[in-house]
């Protein structure tokens, strides 16, 4: 009897368990999680709240590596014109100098009077805007030194510079483009680096960054920034500057 009491007792006891090993939700897993990571993160939750440490100075402070830049800045020239021709810049800014004798002492009598040609000049440039009903064209500089005046110009854009040069100034054609809308709208070919080495038109345009100035007619160009390539027949005179020499075709100069 004793034992049918116990044995029911055991069985009961066990049936209990068995209810409530039923009744318990297990923890779910996250995707990529291991069981020991699961029972590591049940054993962290069993530990007691750990007392914050103050944050030291040196623990805030965090070393950033700065990576070094794969391409150079870009170069910012200034116009100081030597001799007659063009400038533009990356965005567009185009000035114009004309270089030219201004020398008394080669005549018996005053041939060139400098309050008179700034007269002159002044008159031109004001018919012109008066036609324009905008300042197209202004005068930024008119130096006369050492028997040679030079003046500068600025242009409000490419075609006003354009008419009021006519053809006395050289430049038939000019235009400055990003590199899509320049080989959208142009067959550019025959470009050569720096040294005069023929280049592939895919390398020499590959940058999405570089400028291309298209240009017909005899002119010195400088430019604000590095010249990358050029047409074959274009000279180079410095790292910013190209004389064209072609007055009949397209020529390219592409910098950054």
């Amino acid at each position: 009897m004793f034992k049918k009491t116990i044995l029911s007792a055991v069985l009961l006891l066990g049936l209990l368990l068995m209810v409530a090993a039923c009744g318990k939700k297990e923890d779910p897993t996250l995707p990529g999680q291991s069981s020991a990571e699961t029972t590591t993160a049940e054993n962290d939750s069993q530990q007691p709240e750990s007392t914050t440490q103050p944050t030291t100075t040196a623990q805030k402070t965090k070393t950033t590596t700065t990576q070094p830049t794969t391409e150079p800045p870009m170069a910012d020239y200034p116009y100081e014109p030597t001799g007659s021709g063009i400038y533009v810049t990356r965005d567009g800014v185009l000035k114009s100098a004309e270089v030219t004798s201004f020398d008394n002492r080669k005549f018996p009598q005053v041939r060139y009077n400098e309050a008179e040609l700034k007269e002159f000049i002044d008159k031109e440039v004001k018919a012109f805007n008066d036609s324009k009903k905008k300042n197209a064209v202004t005068v930024e500089d008119l130096t006369v030194k050492s028997g040679e005046a030079t003046l500068v110009l600025n242009y409000a854009d490419f075609d006003s510079f354009l008419e009021f040069q006519g053809t006395d100034f050289g430049v038939k054609h000019l235009a400055l483009l990003e590199r899509e809308d320049a080989v959208r709208k142009y067959n550019i070919s025959n470009l050569v680096d720096t040294a005069g080495v023929k280049t592939d038109l895919l390398i020499a345009l590959q940058d999405t960054d570089i400028k291309v100035l298209v240009v017909t007619g005899k002119t010195l160009i400088t430019l604000n920034g590095d010249i990358l390539y050029m047409s074959s027949g274009m000279t180079m005179t410095g790292v910013n500057m190209v004389r064209c020499e072609d007055d009949v075709n397209y020529s390219y100069v592409v910098f950054r």
